[in-house]
């Protein structure tokens, strides 16, 4: 007797971990997305067969789990809890090779798309420097962060020895990262800079003129185009808009004098939170277990609070801003031309 009251409790444990897995799993999912249909697609099985899952009548298995979990960015600590203060991230690996860079860029447009199905979505950015997605604004500024990136931070062989012309990185990642960047366009976000923000993509570019690695005229084409960029994001400030059609504001901007240390990215997305947080400079770990994003919420508002918001009626505080940025692109821009 002591021995089936014992299963019975098991069973129910295990279905009770399965319910929560199956909550998490449609919380993760868009609205107009069906958890029937989309369990039935991903594991390959009949809609009945998706149903029983989610009813409890047949126990999901731990690939099936694997498989869900990976594909929607499930954090199994949700789950079954955040025990000992351990937190698990997702994460791509980036090294070694063109093709994990190709995967790792389509990582970032999937999550994109999949936030954009959502009704009620927003991006906080806190960016220590100019957030990735702007990188991309340009065939030519995507052309030369996807060399750089490749050559510098990833060291990819194919990369050592070459010096940067126009056309060198493929054309379909230009294509696929130039998508990220309108995909970024169409979510509301909530951006933090600071001053230092613009530096980090100014030195590179003198990095690689001092070099030898690219020349004079690539250096000031791309500088240019950083400025144009620039101009992109101060009208987008100036109107709270990242369009000029969105009908409600969809564009935060804070300028902080607060040492930011890390770019750190807070997603909203239904019900859901994630938190993206920056390593090895632009691969980023994921999360969202939810005593984590609470403390990463947190520290955004914090931040928030302690900040000067530069868009939408902030003219004054704006101009100074966006012209010490164009002071720093200029100035190198002079420099360059009189070496």
């Amino acid at each position: 007797m002591p021995t089936k009251k014992k299963d019975a409790s098991s069973k129910k444990l295990d279905l009770t971990i399965q319910n929560q897995f199956i909550k998490k799993l449609k919380e993760a999912l868009p609205p107009s997305v069906g958890i029937a249909e989309e369990i039935a697609d991903v594991l390959g099985v009949s809609n009945d067969s998706a149903y029983r899952r989610i009813r409890g009548e047949t126990e999901l298995t731990i690939e099936e789990v694997y498989v869900l979990a990976k594909k929607y960015g499930i954090s199994l600590d949700a789950i079954f809890g955040n025990q000992s203060d351990t937190v698990t991230f997702s994460y791509t690996k980036l090294t070694d090779s063109e093709k994990n860079f190709e995967i790792y860029l389509n990582r970032i447009l999937s999550h994109l798309k999949t936030l954009n199905k959502f009704d009620s979505k927003k991006i906080y950015y806190v960016a220590e420097e100019i957030p990735i997605f702007y990188s991309f604004f340009s065939k030519k500024l995507t052309d030369f962060k996807l060399f750089y990136w490749q050559r510098s931070v990833l060291n990819i062989p194919e990369y050592q020895q070459l010096k940067f012309d126009w056309g060198v990185v493929a054309d379909n990642l230009i294509e696929l990262a130039h998508n990220l960047y309108k995909e970024y366009l169409t979510i509301p976000s909530s951006e933090i800079w600071t001053v230092e923000t613009v530096l980090t993509g100014i030195r590179q570019i003198q990095f690689y003129f001092d070099s030898g690695i690219i020349t004079s005229v690539h250096a000031i084409d791309l500088l240019t185009e950083y400025r144009a960029m620039i101009d992109i994001i101060f009208k987008n400030a100036e109107n709270g808009r990242k369009n000029i059609s969105d009908k409600d504001e969809t564009f935060v901007m804070y300028h902080s004098e607060v040492v930011l240390g890390t770019n750190c990215i807070y997603v909203v997305m239904g019900d859901t939170k994630y938190s993206y947080i920056s390593f090895n400079t632009m691969n980023s770990l994921t999360t969202n277990n939810i005593q984590f994003c609470e403390e990463t919420e947190h520290w955004v508002r914090n931040l928030e609070k302690k900040s000067t918001i530069i868009s939408g009626v902030s003219a004054k505080q704006r101009y100074q801003f966006f012209n010490s940025m164009y002071k720093k692109v200029d100035d190198v821009i002079q420099k360059i031309k009189l070496t």
